[in-house]
């Protein structure tokens, strides 16, 4: 379950969907040398061409509204059809398919399956194998999260920013007591000791939100063993008491406890206290996704420059992973315009571009060389892991089943003396995907 499912969104009225057109005003003299559509010169302005686009509210801001200029100077006339949010706008969005009354570009979660009810995928959409924008894209970091697990095939385009799940650490914390970033487990402890001793909170545990204990098992999760076992899972040939990189996420937060390394408040600690610790240097390390920062940036502006992260050394040897939870996708619709909305497509996620995006909306970028951004400096080294393709999704293949339901509660758990162990929860967790597949029919869990 990923964050965004735990903060609910204030959903918009309802009522006719705005249609807007966001064509720009003349241009400046600065913007000369903005990229082509064709081929990133500097030929005469092209005709201009309609993009009928379609997309709830909020994913058109600030990094959009400054694109949309600088994508009529070079042809492109965006026409932005708004709905609203969550279910309801998702449900507009269907209808229109449903009615043939389609977009050119239809924008919306990733990874999108017939499920989705648009449509089978390769019927709908165009697929977007070696198209050139992927020349700057990671394709194995978001295998299976941006492809569509039906056949495989890549529909959707990334749109906006990822969040990565890493430790967020403080750097002064860590600079005054003279200590490197740990790369293996034994160096981990003896860091926790260290800033133990200096009478700082090593690790923070914010229980009283229970949705944020479970993120050491997530970025635990996230390895390339999961590849092999989450298949066999799905097929029941494998249970999850044989996930051990799951399972090592949560000793972590036994032994951290037990050692008296975490905070001595945990179940009554809350996201915001967590934030407050950290930026303050009451606490030194806090795992969690770079989604804080948002947070962070707008409640404690002046500890931010002192935050940095880095991936935790669970396996050492260089072999760890941050996790990943994929952007938004866009997905260009099969049909008369397929090929002007192509063009855009690779048009807009060249660097050169995303950098105006990115210069203006938060989120670490998925496409490589985007050097402008406003990123802070803890989404930046999150960001440089992901460069270096040292990143796999959060669940690096699809559970089937709701296996990941309870495991905030799960986790949760672990910090009341005498719950259940690790293994037990996992068992709990087998439990649950089981009763799922059985409730879905799926005639391997019988």
């Amino acid at each position: 379950m990923i964050k965004k499912s735990f903060k609910s969104i204030m959903a918009a009225a309802l009522g006719t969907a705005l249609v807007a057109s966001l064509a720009a005003c003349g241009a400046d003299d600065t913007n000369k040398n903005n990229p082509s559509p064709s081929d990133g010169n500097n030929d005469p302005a092209p005709a201009v061409q309609k993009i009928n686009m379609l997309g709830h509210t909020t994913w058109f801001v600030q990094g959009m509204e400054a694109v949309i200029p600088v994508a009529k100077e070079n042809g492109f006339e965006l026409v932005i059809e708004k709905v609203p949010e969550g279910e309801d706008g998702a449900n507009l969005m269907k209808t229109r398919f449903a009615t043939n009354d389609k977009p050119d570009i239809l924008f919306y979660q990733n990874g999108i399956s017939t499920n989705h009810g648009f449509g089978t995928p390769g019927d709908v959409f165009v697929d977007q194998e070696g198209q050139p924008w992927m020349d700057n894209f990671d394709k194995s970091a978001w295998k299976n999260m941006m492809d569509t697990f039906e056949d495989g095939k890549w529909y959707g385009a990334p749109y906006g920013g990822t969040d990565m799940g890493v430790v967020i650490y403080n750097k002064k914390v860590f600079a005054d007591l003279n200590l490197e970033i740990p790369t293996n487990m034994d160096q981990f402890w003896t860091v926790s000791e260290k800033i133990k001793e200096a009478g700082i909170t090593p690790i923070y545990f914010s229980g009283q939100d229970a949705w944020t204990t479970q993120l050491p098992v997530l970025i635990s999760s996230a390895s390339k063993q999961g590849l092999e076992l989450i298949p066999q899972i799905n097929e029941n040939k494998a249970k999850m008491t044989e996930w051990e990189d799951r399972k090592f996420g949560m000793d972590f937060i036994v032994e951290a406890v037990n050692k008296g390394l975490a905070n001595a408040d945990i179940l009554s600690s809350t996201y915001d206290n967590a934030q407050k610790a950290l930026t303050s240097g009451e606490a030194a390390m806090y795992h969690m996704a770079s989604w804080v920062m948002n947070e962070i940036v707008a409640k404690y502006p002046e500890g931010v420059e002192n935050l940095g992260s880095f991936v935790m050394p669970y396996k050492g040897g260089g072999e760890d992973l941050a996790a990943i939870w994929a952007p938004k996708s866009m997905y260009i619709v099969k049909g008369p315009n397929q090929e002007a909305a192509q063009k855009f497509v690779n048009w807009f996620l060249q660097p050169e571009v995303q950098d105006i995006f990115f210069a203006n909306q938060g989120g670490i970028p998925t496409i490589k060389g985007v050097t402008k951004t406003s990123l802070t400096p803890a989404e930046l080294d999150a960001k440089a892991y992901l460069d270096e393709g040292r990143a796999i999704g959060y669940t690096p293949y699809p559970l089937l089943h709701n296996a990941n339901a309870n495991l905030p509660n799960y986790t949760q758990e672990l910090f009341v003396k005498g719950g259940r162990t690790t293994t037990e929860l996992l068992e709990a967790m087998q439990k649950d995907l089981e009763v799922d597949a059985k409730a879905k029919g799926d005639s391997n869990f019988k």
